[in-house]
């Protein structure tokens, strides 16, 4: 992959990705907290808002492994039946934000 070919990729999911974390914004958390639904979780069960986000995350990152190791897996934005890999992985990139997110409301401290 040439140097632009990679800019050209970085470039798409990096636009992708606001696209999909701007969609689903009202979908997860529809009022101005961007963390409600991980507040909610972590309250039902006990855990801290970065063990939620990271959870949610690893359910991503299993997804896309499960598609990579089978190989069953299209190679775009969206399917006939749903999600591509590519939105897959961008939801992982957003989900690490979200991740990042959680952690700077926690204080950035170890618990």
């Amino acid at each position: 992959m040439t140097p632009q070919q990679f800019e050209n990729l970085r470039d798409e999911f990096l636009t992708h990705e606001a696209r999909i974390l701007d969609w689903k914004r009202g979908e997860y958390s529809p009022n101005e907290d961007r963390l409600q639904n991980f507040r909610e979780v972590a309250a039902l069960t006990g855990l801290r808002l970065s063990e939620v986000a990271l959870i949610w995350l690893l359910k991503h990152i299993q997804s896309i492994a499960l598609a990579v190791r089978t190989g069953n897996y299209t190679w775009a934005w969206t399917t006939e039946g749903g999600e591509g890999l590519k939105q897959r992985i961008a939801d992982a990139r957003n989900y690490l934000l979200l991740l990042a997110a959680c952690l700077e409301e926690e204080g950035g401290q170890n618990v």
